[in-house]
């Protein structure tokens, strides 16, 4: 560890020590242009910012778990302008990742009107130009569900909820900040993509099982 104009910056083999992943892995993702700019001191040694450790998680992460390949890794990263400096922000754009794939974008344009402009007053879609694979699979169960009575309050129960559990998010988050100094991006991801859903599906199976 080294501590440049206050910052803390790691060499290769920290990095490797911290993340268990190879110098040839890292290396590989920094020519890729998926880690943030390294400090070269007058020997030729490279030194990564410490932030660098997260970005490297998050990566694996998205790898192991989600079976994202390096290139679409590599698009995410640019489409949502990953921040290389504040790993708050980091997560929060790696949340964004984990929710809406950017694949298959269709225009709003392309999109029945009434359902995009009910989707959206109800709070299950943004209100934007572009709408993506995830996005576009929400609107098209909305559009079956709108069919049936009792499918309103279900959505606004699911909407309600969801605010609900994201405000108490929010604070934990905020409990872990303040007493670590940092939000750990992998148990954030696993909260969203398996601990949260598994809690509500399993009460939904439990529920079925009643009938």
């Amino acid at each position: 560890m080294k501590l440049i104009d206050e910052k803390i910056f790691y060499k290769m083999s920290e990095l490797v020590e911290q993340t268990g992943l190879s110098n040839h892995t890292i290396s590989f993702y920094s020519k890729k242009g998926l880690l943030p700019n390294t400090y070269n001191t007058s020997k030729n040694m490279k030194y990564y910012p410490e932030i660098t450790v997260a970005v490297l998680n998050l990566i694996k992460y998205f790898k192991d778990n989600l079976n994202f390949s390096i290139d679409y890794i590599k698009e995410l990263f640019d489409y949502y302008g990953i921040d290389f400096e504040d790993r708050a922000e980091l997560i929060l754009q790696s949340i964004q990742m984990l929710s809406g794939e950017i694949k298959n974008p269709i225009s709003k344009k392309d999109l029945d009107k009434e359902i995009v402009k009910e989707a959206i007053e109800l709070d299950l879609v943004d209100d934007k130009d572009i709408y993506f694979k995830t996005e576009v699979e929400v609107l098209k169960v909305y559009e079956e569900l709108r069919g049936y009575e009792v499918a309103s309050e279900l959505i606004n129960e699911y909407v309600t909820t969801s605010k609900k559990l994201a405000l108490l998010e929010r604070e934990l988050s905020s409990k872990v900040l303040e007493k670590t100094g940092f939000l750990p991006e992998v148990l954030v991801l696993n909260i969203l993509n398996s601990f949260k859903p598994y809690i509500f599906n399993r009460h939904t199976i439990i529920e079925f099982k009643k009938a």
